[in-house]
């Protein structure tokens, strides 16, 4: 199953969620909410480890962000971000000194580098 909304889409694929950010998307805690409710409708209850591609994120809010570490981290075995842009990295790296995510989170250059990370919470 693929679950697709106006930020991202969102797939499982050999124990992995897969999550891919449209381009030119700006998340504010409303776009957060809606997809961590798309990424739950996926998951159906059960753990995952997430690969989640950050490339089209253009900006993303404090709210957002304290939204995605704390109750967007349901159901998250570990996040591997693909950051492959300067933003995307900028982002990122913002992203978990700001939050301190609860669960073992890493960034990555490539998609190959993130698998590694997560295939050992498969």
């Amino acid at each position: 199953m693929n679950i697709e909304n106006e930020f991202a889409s969102f797939w499982i694929d050999k124990g992995i969620l897969f999550f891919v950010y449209k381009d030119d998307v700006d998340i504010h805690l409303s776009a957060a909410v809606q997809i961590v409710s798309d990424r739950l409708k996926l998951q159906r209850g059960k753990t995952y480890p997430v690969l989640c591609n950050t490339r089209g994120v253009k900006a993303i809010d404090m709210d957002a962000r304290r939204y995605f570490a704390k109750e967007g981290s349901v159901f998250i075995k570990a996040i591997a971000l693909v950051s492959d842009t300067p933003l995307s990295r900028i982002l990122s790296e913002t992203y978990i000194r700001g939050n301190s995510p609860p669960v073992p989170t890493g960034i990555f250059n490539k998609d190959a580098e993130a698998l590694i990370f997560l295939s050992k919470y498969v």
